[in-house]
């Protein structure tokens, strides 16, 4: 039996991850919502998920610092990162810390939805010949 994907997401603005997180869930993601670093490590902590997208600039943290961290607990993490101030030296550093993709804000909800499928098909690929398994909603 197929599972559905399961989606991380960290913001500190509210309103923001309120709007996609409900985009996501009605699409058929298993979502878990998170303001902060110190949250999104402690879901990492008792849930698996396959993607997570993350805002780079967080309150008192790091988008990036917090990537290294859960693709640390989970290496099988496909990460995407969101910044409202992407420049050439952060989207490297992403790259070399393995982050998917790199998306500059604002990104329209279909770009978002983009991303988050083709990182979930690479994630499903990654888990070929493994028990796990799902389909991309």
């Amino acid at each position: 039996m197929p599972l559905d994907p399961s989606l991380l997401l960290v913001d500190d603005e509210p309103e923001f991850l309120a709007i996609i997180e409900r985009r996501f869930r009605r699409r058929g993601f298993r979502v878990t919502a998170c303001v902060n670093a110190p949250a999104a490590l402690a879901a990492a902590e008792r849930e698996a998920f396959d993607v997570a997208m993350l805002d780079r600039t967080l309150k008192g943290d790091d988008g990036l610092r917090l990537a290294q961290l859960l693709q640390r607990m989970q290496p099988q993490l496909r990460v995407i990162m969101l910044s409202g101030h992407a420049d050439a030296q952060s989207r490297a550093e992403a790259g070399d810390l393995g982050v998917f993709e790199y998306l500059t804000k604002p990104c329209g909800l279909a770009d978002l939805e983009s991303s988050v499928r083709k990182a979930c098909d690479a994630a499903a690929e990654a888990y070929k010949g493994q028990l796990k398994s799902f389909t991309c909603a």
